[in-house]
């Protein structure tokens, strides 16, 4: 059958040329398309490092000074804390509630802002993501993050704090210490003249500071002074809800609750928002919602128009050869064998096409880079990894192109595989 499918092809070679050279760009562009949409739905489906399932977001809002109930002796440091943990104890008491954490900073988890260094360990640095939190406050817990080492949530909050004692992501032990862990060793931060030393505590599973891309290693320091400013500017409550606990059902009843209870000084909490809501406004201000949309919605336009230009090719290239169909059948052979010649020749010539198509974007992906490179140099994800990444998105891109050729030559090759032979010949029986 090998051997027919291929004189069959050479004896069209003129034909199946053209076939041939719109496959290959057909191969290309499938390829280009193909590939952002491929990278970002992968970035999008990473684990974030902590549930945001049920996890809520609250922002502090502070009484103008000229507002009626307004006092200047609550508007220190001080008192702005310690109204702060009212707030955080009238949430805990919460039904609904299981933890509370007070996020006084620009830099967590999800958030608007970021702090960056670049940290050292045995001559090897790395650029790291900085988080803040204040011990004791259960910001682990409430979080959810993943826990190494044996040890819990519980024991991550309960943990006494010193001035540069950190706890680490183990990517950032990958990274520094090559697979062992960091806990109980030194990290370090070089200046010009100076040099900055972090003892590291313990250490928790990746973490991702976005929903959109890789992340990278990243450490939480502890906020051992907070600042009014801090509380002021910053200042937002973190609601982990009990298992089985509505959303949807908690928001609606937030608010009326908040009224009532979440007001102590001049601190008060009016509304609340999913942690998801969060991490969607982050995207769509840094435009990879629209990014993602449109290479979406491009990779779908062109897949329609693909499917129905390759197939509308095909489906007529097969019926033209309807004669041919005929004498073979006049020669005894049988309609499953004819559809798998059909269907064989097109697939060697969609394979072949791939192959090409495949080589030719190698070399713009080995010369301009490709979309792989997103995320941040050296994470670990085997999609950073070049040659894993071609790999991967040329067979999606086969699958594709194969899909779509064999579908245009199975439906005519099987209708006229199927008609009786004089029917096929009528044509030349008539000349």
């Amino acid at each position: 059958m090998l051997k027919l499918i291929l004189k069959s092809l050479w004896a069209r070679r003129r034909r199946n040329g053209w076939l041939l050279a719109e496959l290959i760009l057909v191969t290309v562009l499938t390829w280009y398309i193909a590939d952002p949409v491929f990278v970002l739905s992968y970035n999008r489906s990473l684990p974030l490092g902590y549930n945001p399932d049920g996890l809520l977001v609250a922002s502090l809002n502070n009484l103008p000074s000229k507002a009626l109930g307004y006092s200047e002796d609550e508007a220190d440091s001080l008192h702005l804390m310690q109204n702060l943990n009212r707030l955080l104890r009238e949430l805990r008491n919460h039904p609904d509630v299981q933890s509370a954490a007070p996020l006084v900073t620009f830099s967590y988890p999800g958030s608007e802002g970021n702090s960056s260094t670049t940290m050292s360990y045995d001559s090897i640095n790395s650029s790291v993501s900085v988080f803040y939190f204040i011990p004791r406050s259960g910001y682990f817990e409430t979080f959810g993050f993943g826990t190494l080492e044996e040890r819990t949530l519980q024991d991550l909050d309960n943990m006494d704090f010193q001035e540069k004692e950190v706890i680490v992501t183990d990517e950032l032990a990958h990274k520094l210490a090559r697979n062992t862990t960091l806990t109980g060793k030194q990290m370090y931060e070089s200046y010009e003249q100076d040099t900055i030393f972090y003892h590291v505590k313990a250490m928790v599973e990746k973490v991702r500071s976005t929903s959109f891309d890789q992340g990278r290693p990243a450490c939480f320091q502890p906020q051992l002074d907070v600042s009014a400013e801090d509380i002021l500017d910053n200042g937002k409550l973190l609601i982990r809800l009990r298992p089985g606990i509505s959303e949807k059902r908690f928001l609606h009843d937030f608010r009326p609750w908040a009224g009532r209870h979440l007001r102590a000084g001049n601190l008060y909490v009016r509304d609340a928002q999913t942690y998801r809501g969060q991490l969607e406004k982050l995207e769509y201000s840094y435009g990879i919602t629209n990014k993602y949309r449109m290479n979406v919605m491009l990779a779908v336009f062109f897949l329609v128009n693909l499917a129905l230009g390759v197939t509308g090719t095909f489906w007529l290239q097969t019926r033209s050869r309807c004669e041919e169909v005929g004498i073979m059948l006049s020669y005894g052979a049988s309609s499953n064998t004819i559809c798998r010649q059909l269907m064989g020749e097109a697939a060697i010539l969609a394979s072949f096409a791939w192959l090409v198509g495949c080589l030719i974007y190698l070399q713009y992906g080995i010369v301009e880079g490709s979309w792989y490179q997103q995320g941040y140099p050296g994470a670990f994800y085997w999609i950073n990894h070049f040659w894993l990444h071609y790999i991967a998105v040329s067979l999606i891109v086969y699958i594709v192109i194969i899909s779509v050729v064999l579908l245009g030559v199975f439906i005519p090759a099987y209708k006229i595989s199927r008609i009786p032979p004089t029917e096929a010949l009528r044509d030349i029986i008539t000349i």
